[in-house]
């Protein structure tokens, strides 16, 4: 449970740092503003692939412990 609330909580975290990065990305770049949203863009879309990438990982460690807990759990019932 509380690698789970982790996980979430450095999603999170990514996902603001993302938005605060783009932010900071219009307000202070010197190209011309269609070169800057389309940069933007581009950057944008690399962190979510990478985000998503993070949370598809994150749900494999869940299941896997899940799992574990559940074999753990039946040799405890059976033996």
């Amino acid at each position: 449970m509380t690698s789970g609330w982790h996980t979430r909580t450095y999603v999170g975290l990514a996902l603001l740092g993302a938005v605060a990065g783009a932010m900071a990305g219009l307000l202070l770049a010197p190209a011309p503003g269609r070169e800057t949203r389309r940069r933007l863009g581009q950057k944008l879309a690399e962190e979510k692939e990478a985000l998503v990438r993070r949370g598809q990982l994150a749900m494999e460690g869940v299941t896997d412990a899940l799992e574990e807990g559940r074999r753990m759990f039946d040799r405890a019932a059976n033996g």
